[in-house]
């Protein structure tokens, strides 16, 4: 029988940072993808700001949305892997890279743009003292709550901005704006001050615009020191002094840091060749000095042909060339040299609707400066939010061709050895034979008094995160134990990995394989075995064994009139990652919804059997109608009312069913309808589809006495589950079997 099968990867190129050159790399490779590379991206922060939008963001000019690059959607539509995490090294010799709280990835070729923040380290006391402009969502954190202060308790407040740089000017105008709009007549009280190092304003500026600069400052009030270096910070409650060198210390309420880039200290640590500043040096292909395996771009880059000022200008020219030199080196042809521009026009916004505009000796300001300002910037980020993808790599023939079925299907075994002696299995002491000494088939010695609950549970990957897949997939399969009250004791795991090399095999099974695993001793349960094998695409399940006391079981079926109904967990995962699909969810969306799944039911469960609860069901493939269906089917004379604006949402989960994209088992699910006594007054409510939403490693869904629920969900919302509410009820019901939305 012959059947398709797609080429498979056999090279991986990892993006380290969503910075504004990376862009241009996922984009390219979006659009013309290269067969056998898989491509994966590592980014702490999937919402990527675009520096050209930050002041006028911070003046209140642009929303969140206007000035970020959502980066788990351009990823989900070019077809390229994302991992939020955070990057803690590199290893250059064994080619892999480090992320806290999950085993290392492998990589063919490495490519890093993670930007630079202010040298806060270069100055005795600065960390810890009021707040740097880079990361930009901590500075509006911060910024917000500043103006909060100021809006509750009005006071005069002197704010110094350290630097000379534009970020500086840039920052102070639009901090000064926004707070104008905010608190009123009240934004007398705030006192601006920039403060910079040089004896010149913009010292890279020409003169037309530091003229303009320093007048602007001037006749809006904030003051300006220059030949002012910080030599120390000092805090003093809740003030704060600043130390110069050579010059009169002065105190303030807060400070804000705009001052030179700083770099991460790893890329030294791991020897890559780096400048005195610990930026990585790279030659005139963006290629690592001293590995070249290894590209960077933008701030983290340092130009060994020429010095480049830490500027996005460079980085987004530097995008295109990174992309074509990422493209070459994997097809084993001569880099193509990057060019930076040699002048180039910069704009600076003066805090409201008004920038300045230069290019060498020449200069332009006025409002109509800010339109021209925002017609490029709006345009750079439509490039990353409207993309002509093609998922048509050139065709790739090789010895990966022709994958064999059956036992042939299976994972070699010195990938798999090497895989299971990567993992840290905790074995219950009842377990006879199990990894530790493996054999045909796993043992365990029954447990004294206790009954065996087994379930069993497996779904294709919606995630191109093995480890978050493994993590998530686990909480999703325990879940029907813990709604039956038991406890979780021991699992054998069913694992497909997609086509590839032996070595990114390895990889993507030990990534699976550990979030697996790390979930499984949260919870105390055993890995004993399990099966993996080859296939087309990722998927994952597990066989559970669980144990229960006897007399003990919280079954669907002991439903009582007058009951409460209480869910744990928010529902729409199955719309959101529809529409993640088709690179239609936020990527916010994503990242809370995640975040749920990635909650074990583990507390809830307690905490319902310890506030009486006498029937309970997890909520996952049939959704909410059909689960609870189900309870109701399994007892008889009883019927449930759900309180549509009671149940809890997920964020974005109303807007994508609104737009149309649901999942697949969703029609089959929305047959239950037939059992909802009034589906035709509330089929326009909003979350009415959401009913029939199936859901992934979904909340407990469970029935406790009226005089327990309210200590019950205080409980609930307490622990883990702060989503937690009463959504219905349940009645007697002398008829058929009925479902009353109120």
């Amino acid at each position: 029988m012959d059947t398709f099968q797609p080429a498979p990867a056999t090279k991986q190129l990892i993006l380290i940072g969503g910075g504004h050159s990376h862009l241009s790399v996922i984009k390219q490779l979006g659009m013309r993808p290269i067969a056998g590379l898989q491509v994966t991206v590592i980014s702490k922060d999937i919402q990527t700001p675009y520096s050209g939008m930050v002041p006028g963001m911070i003046a209140g000019h642009y929303d969140d949305a206007d000035a970020h690059i959502d980066l788990r959607k351009l990823c989900e539509v070019s077809g390229i892997s994302l991992i939020q995490a955070s990057v803690t090294g590199i290893e250059p010799k064994l080619q892999q890279v480090f992320c806290a709280q999950r085993p290392p990835l492998s990589y063919h070729w490495l490519s890093i743009n993670i930007g630079s923040q202010p040298a806060l380290s270069n100055i005795p006391g600065a960390e810890g003292i009021g707040a740097a402009v880079k990361p930009i969502s901590t500075f509006i954190s911060h910024w917000h709550d500043v103006l909060n202060r100021c809006k509750n308790k009005p006071r005069p407040t002197a704010i110094a901005i350290v630097g000379g740089g534009a970020a500086s000017v840039e920052v102070a105008m639009a901090c000064q704006f926004q707070a104008q709009k905010e608190l009123g007549v009240n934004s007398q009280l705030l006192k601006f001050s920039v403060f910079s190092g040089s004896d010149q304003l913009l010292p890279s500026h020409n003169r037309r615009v530091q003229r303009y600069i320093a007048k602007m400052l001037s006749e809006r009030g904030i003051e300006l020191f220059l030949g002012h270096t910080v030599s120390s910070a000092v805090s003093y409650g809740d003030r704060e002094q600043l130390n110069f060198n050579g010059r009169e210390a002065i105190i303030v309420d807060e400070v804000i840091w705009a001052i030179h880039a700083g770099s991460a200290d790893w890329p030294k640590k791991a020897g890559l060749d780096c400048d005195a500043n610990g930026f990585i040096r790279v030659n005139n292909f963006l290629q690592s000095t001293s590995h070249d395996t290894i590209f960077a771009a933008g701030d983290i880059a340092s130009f060994d042909p020429q010095p480049l000022a830490k500027s996005g200008v460079y980085a987004v020219r530097a995008g295109q060339y990174l992309a074509d030199n990422l493209r070459l080196v994997v097809s084993g042809k001569p880099l193509k040299p990057y060019k930076p521009q040699k002048n180039f026009l910069s704009i600076l916004m003066t805090g409201n609707k008004q920038a300045i505009a230069s290019k060498a000796g020449f200069s332009v300001a006025g409002q109509w400066v800010w339109r021209w300002k925002d017609f490029i910037d709006r345009g750079f980020m439509n490039k990353f939010r409207v993309l002509p993808i093609s998922n048509a790599g050139d065709k790739v023939v090789d010895d990966h061709s022709m994958r064999c079925g059956g036992c042939g299907a299976k994972i070699g075994n010195s990938i798999l050895s090497r895989v299971l002696a990567k993992l840290d299995v905790v074995e219950n002491s009842d377990i006879e034979i199990g990894l530790r000494s493996p054999d045909d088939a796993a043992v365990i010695n029954p447990p004294e008094g206790r009954q065996w609950l087994q379930t069993v549970d497996y779904f294709r990957a919606f995630i191109d995160d093995p480890y978050l897949l493994g993590r998530i997939a686990t909480n999703h399969c325990l879940s029907d134990i813990y709604a039956m009250g038991g406890t979780p004791h021991s699992a054998l795991a069913i694992a497909t990995v997609p086509y590839g090399s032996e070595e990114l095999i390895e990889n993507s099974l030990l990534q699976l394989m550990s979030g697996a695993v790390d979930s499984l001793n949260e919870q105390e349960t055993s890995l004993i075995g399990g099966h993996s094998s080859e296939g087309a695409e990722l998927g994952f399940g597990l066989s559970v064994n669980g144990t229960i006391a006897k007399n003990a079981l919280l079954t669907k079926s002991n439903l009582h009139n007058g009951q409460v109904l209480v869910l744990t967990k928010p529902l729409g995962s199955g719309t959101l990652f529809a529409a993640n699909m088709r690179g239609q969810a936020r990527g916010n969306w994503i990242d809370n919804a995640l975040e749920q799944m990635l909650i074990s039911n583990r507390q809830a469960a307690s905490i319902i059997h310890q506030h009486g609860a006498t029937a309970c069901t997890d909520i996952t493939g049939f959704g909410l109608l059909g689960h609870l269906l189900e309870m109701l089917n399994a007892t008889t004379n009883c019927s449930a009312q759900i309180i549509m604006d009671k149940l809890p949402i997920l964020t974005g989960a109303a807007e994508t069913t609104k737009a149309g994209w649901l999942s697949t088992l969703h029609p089959e699910n929305s047959r239950a309808d037939q059992q909802l006594s009034n589906a035709e007054e509330f089929s326009q409510h909003p979350f009415y589809p959401l009913l029939f939403d199936p859901q992934t490693a979904g909340g407990l869904l469970a029935a406790l006495p009226s005089d327990q629920v309210d200590q019950c969900v205080a409980a609930l919302r307490a622990s883990d589950c702060p989503d937690a509410c009463v959504i219905g009820s349940i009645c007697l019901s002398k008829t058929a079997t009925q479902v009353i939305m109120q």
